[in-house]
């Protein structure tokens, strides 16, 4: 949802204090989390950071029955799968499973029972992808090739290319790898067995539940991927060790004082 419908909420329901920083979202943020948003310089990312942070602290206080002011108290730790530090890597809270994002204005969040492997992701639909793009994401069998198909899609725009990436990078995001796995390693294919639609061709690459399959990283293999609705010139998806269905959570619910 758009960082401002965050924020426009956070003031309406929140319990003010810090004189009404970030227009009413300090109030559940930590202290660290509130220095971090002051030392960002443009004004667009100083409220998507501190949005996207409380919906993450919101959204997991709503899943462990405590109240939205409860949130900010919420204990954030960080481990990165790659070298073990606690000083960077995926935010987690105790008991519940969550992941977040932010892309240009607009914040996601997703939540799922504990032990779940979880990414989500969100981003803005550029006006062109970088060069070497198909390269770098696509698996081999997923690029259009010379007879104009593959699995990504026969005539894919750079539009479905954004939903290729983002269902990749929830997939990564969840196996807590990111990018130090290679994109291209990872193929999607229809989740048939769920009963799902599968992918379609020029009107979008990515249509319906997904399975990631990747040789090389158990972690990632077997990921179940669902692409989400997002606003109007964005792409979204979630990825999870179980296949969940995929509901939205409105505001209202989110600051609802209990669930």
């Amino acid at each position: 949802m758009p960082s401002a419908a965050v924020r426009n909420a956070a003031a309406a329901a929140g319990p003010g204090g810090y004189g009404g920083l970030f227009g009413g979202l300090g109030a559940f943020l930590s202290p660290r989390e509130r220095d971090a948003s002051l030392r960002f310089r443009r004004p667009a990312d100083r409220l998507d950071y501190p949005a996207s942070h409380a919906l993450f602290r919101l959204l997991a206080a709503r899943r462990l029955g405590m109240s939205p002011a409860d949130a900010a108290g919420l204990d954030i730790r960080r481990l990165c799968a790659g070298c073990g530090s606690t000083d960077h890597g995926k935010p987690s809270i105790g008991g519940v499973a969550l992941s977040m994002s932010r892309s240009h204005g607009v914040v996601m969040a997703a939540v799922a029972p504990a032990g779940t492997s979880l990414g989500a992701d969100i981003e803005k639909v550029p006006a062109q992808v970088f060069a070497g793009f198909d390269d770098f994401t696509l698996a081999p069998e997923e690029r259009p090739g010379q007879d104009g198909q593959g699995l990504a899609g026969p005539n894919l725009t750079d539009a479905g290319r954004i939903r290729w990436w983002v269902a990749k990078e929830a997939a990564l995001k969840a196996a807590g790898v990111g990018l130090a796995v290679d994109p291209s390693s990872v193929r999607l294919v229809p989740a048939r067995s769920a009963g799902t639609a599968g992918m379609t061709g020029s009107a979008g690459p990515v249509a319906g539940t997904l399975l990631a399959e990747c040789a090389g990283n158990a972690a990632v293999h077997g990921l179940v991927v669902t692409p989400v609705p997002a606003p109007d010139g964005y792409a979204a998806a979630v990825a999870a060790s179980a296949g969940f269905p995929a509901r939205a959570v409105s505001l209202a619910e989110i600051f609802a004082t209990k669930h």
